[in-house]
């Protein structure tokens, strides 16, 4: 059987991967201070005759940090575990899957495919472009009609045939213009 997670976009994946590293040296923290606060506030209690006992907070604590010890071993084990990268075909999606797989490789996170989504084909054609259109005329109705929505000023802007890049020196983002649709 296979258990799959579809992580939200890579910069949120990122802080995900770091997430069991973060728990357990947070949890060694509270450990360590627990246990000095404990063995202070059992000597308060001998004064004064009490008999009291923090062993049972802080070995919950241990179980817990044993847990994300465990998940943080599942994640680099190669046997049960693979991070498959899912991307689109543009600049930005291959940037971003390029630093996703270098991290992976520095956390030791098994990643041996990648699957690339929303692939135009030359078979893609006018079907594909008029079911589209319907698709997304419905959408903008929707939009339009949303009685949460009507009262926001709607900007339309179309879909450009240049992917958009940053240049250098803050320039233009794409080489061509267009003017954006208000409604």
């Amino acid at each position: 059987s296979r258990i799959v997670f579809d992580t939200a976009p890579t910069g949120h994946t990122l802080r995900l991967l770091t997430l069991p590293d973060f728990v357990d040296a947070s949890l060694t923290k509270v450990i360590r201070l627990r246990k000095k606060l404990s063995g202070a506030a059992d000597a308060v209690r001998g004064l004064f005759g009490v008999a009291g006992n923090q062993d049972e907070v802080v070995a919950k604590l241990e179980k817990m940090q044993e847990r994300i010890r465990g998940v943080k071993a599942l994640f680099r084990d190669e046997s049960q575990t693979e991070f498959i990268i899912a991307t689109i075909p543009t600049q930005l999606g291959i940037n971003e899957s390029r630093r996703l797989l270098g991290t992976l490789r520095e956390e030791g996170i098994p990643c041996r495919r990648l699957i690339v989504n929303q692939v135009i084909t030359p078979s893609t054609g006018p079907a594909f472009l008029k079911l589209r259109l319907k698709d997304q005329a419905a959408a903008l109705q929707l939009l339009d009609s949303d009685p949460a929505l009507t009262g926001l000023n709607h900007v339309r802007a179309p879909l450009v045939d240049v992917e958009v890049r940053h240049r250098k020196g803050g320039g233009e983002h794409s080489s061509r213009h267009s003017t954006a649709q208000h409604s």
